[in-house]
Parts: structure tokens; C-alpha cells; sequence
């Protein structure tokens, strides 16, 4: 087994690779875990720095659409030079790299299979990239935040009934947005950026079709699009373990052997599929 592995945002592929050893413990030792930095310096993230030293990375910053295709065609010409891989792994950022990849792949290419099975720790839900974005406009002024649905073009979607503030598609991008609004509302004039759709099982039908292990956080801020991603994928080769803690790794000796064993189902069924 070779596993293709993608940090989080504000850390690195040392950090990922130290969170991960309680796991690797519990896992055959000829599997081999490689390991790919994000190309954007970044913040460290919360409590990190005080951890493990830098530099710190992310594969893309806020979700516009050139970043996230930054992101998707690095991870892509690795695989495609450095593969092939059998598996792929992500934490929180590199989680959702992983799966924007396989679910936008899968359907501009649907011949290629990229990986043939995946683990998802602590995931945000991923970024369709073919459905258009959002034009979010902040006026400080007025201190009203607007938008406007766009397709992949830049043209605006007269007859669209989207309700983006809400919208399961669109909730996620807004709150990163909302968090960074301070800064807009620093500036003087109005100020606009584009950010891409997230892909959800209750607007999308298209599934990630290989073996998943799917690791969640009860008290996670991004749990629910660790459920949500979850939906995304095959339910019988679904396998979630979820543990007591937050945005991070599990640490209880417990936990740490069920993750283990759901990231074995997985590849027990990917190899029964092959």
C-alpha cells in the first residue's frame, strides 16, 4: 500500500506525519506514507505553533477559483509523476483537497482513477468546481454583504431561486467570508471576490465510488461536513469512526486502534474490488 498524504491548513507535511504515528502504530509497516506540502505559506494553525516549528502551509487560502485549481492540478501532477498511488489520505484542508479531486476528476475524467481508496480526518466538505461560484460583494458602507450566483463564466443566473445564505452549497464559503469581514470592513470602497459552490449530497446525485475511512470529531466545528462527506461517498464502503474531540487527531489509545481498523476495511475492500 502507498498513500498519498495532505496536511492541513497552517501546518505541514512534518506535522501531519508526527499526528499521524499513533495510527501508523496500528498499521502494517511496508505500507508507505508520502507526504506533499502546500505550495501557499499561511498562518500557523490555533495552538500549532506553540507544537511544532514552521514553515506552515496550505494548498489554497479563501476558496476562489484559482487557488482551489492551484491546488487541484499540484496534487494532480504528483499523482500523475510520482504514482501511482494506492491510496490517498487528508487532514481538515487536505481532506477536502483530496475529495474536490476524486469528486471533479471522477467527472471530467472519468477514466482515470486517480486512487483506489481514501481517509478523510476532520474534513471540510469539498469544492465542485464546474457549477459556477459566488460573487460576494461587501460594502462597508452599508455593511451589507451580497451575492450573486455566477456560472463557470462569470455570467449571472437570472432565474436562479438560491437562497446563498443558507443554501447547504454555499453556508460553509459564507462563514469564512463572514470571518474575515473585519478586514473588508476596514476598506473604504466595496469589495468583491469569487468563491466556489461545495458540493453536498442533498444537491449533487454524483458519489465518490472507491473504499472510505472517514474520521469525525463530535465537538469539531466541521463535523457536520464529516457527515455530510460521508453522504458524498458509497455507503457500504463507508467506514466512520467518530471520537469525543475536536478538530484534530483522536488521542485515546481506543480510538486511535478504530481508526486503524476502519483505514484496514477499507483497503480489504479495495482489494477484494481489484
Amino acid at each position: 500500500m502507498r498513500f498519498l498524504c495532505l496536511h492541513g491548513h497552517g501546518t505541514n507535511s512534518s506535522i501531519l506525519e508526527a499526528q499521524l504515528e499513533p495510527i501508523r502504530a496500528y498499521l502494517p509497516t511496508n505500507w508507505e506514507f508520502e507526504f506533499l506540502d502546500g505550495e501557499m505559506e499561511a498562518e500557523p494553525a490555533p495552538g500549532i505553533d506553540a507544537i511544532f516549528p514552521g514553515p506552515y502551509f496550505g494548498y489554497h487560502g479563501e476558496p476562489i477559483p484559482d487557488d482551489v485549481q492551484n491546488a487541484y492540478d499540484l496534487v494532480l501532477e504528483v499523482v500523475r509523476e510520482e504514482g501511482p498511488f494506492d491510496g490517498v489520505l487528508g487532514f481538515s484542508q487536505g481532506a477536502a483537497v483530496a475529495s474536490t479531486l476524486l469528486l471533479n476528476h471522477a467527472r471530467t475524467d472519468p477514466t482515470e482513477e486517480l486512487f483506489k481508496m481514501g481517509v478523510f480526518i476532520s474534513t471540510t466538505m469539498p469544492f465542485d468546481m464546474g457549477s459556477g461560484k459566488l460573487k460576494l460583494t461587501y460594502d462597508p458602507a452599508q455593511r451589507e454583504l451580497s451575492a450573486i450566483h455566477q456560472d463557470v463564466e462569470g455570467n449571472a443566473i437570472g432565474d436562479d431561486h438560491m437562497d446563498w445564505m443558507t443554501d447547504v452549497r454555499s453556508k460553509g464559503v459564507i462563514d469564512e467570508f463572514e470571518a474575515r469581514r473585519p478586514m473588508a470592513a476596514s476598506a473604504k470602497e466595496a469589495t468583491s471576490v469569487d468563491v466556489l459552490l461545495r458540493f453536498h449530497p442533498i444537491t449533487h446525485t454524483q458519489r465518490i465510488k472507491i473504499p472510505t475511512a472517514h474520521v469525525i470529531g463530535e465537538k469539531d466545528q466541521y463535523a457536520d461536513h464529516g457527515r455530510a462527506l460521508v453522504g458524498m461517498c458509497e455507503p457500504r464502503l463507508a467506514h466512520v469512526v467518530t471520537h469525543d474531540g475536536g478538530h484534530q487527531l483522536p488521542r485515546s489509545t481506543s480510538t486511535v486502534a478504530k481508526v486503524a481498523g476502519a483505514i484496514q476495511m477499507a483497503v480489504e475492500q479495495m482489494q477484494f474490488q481489484t
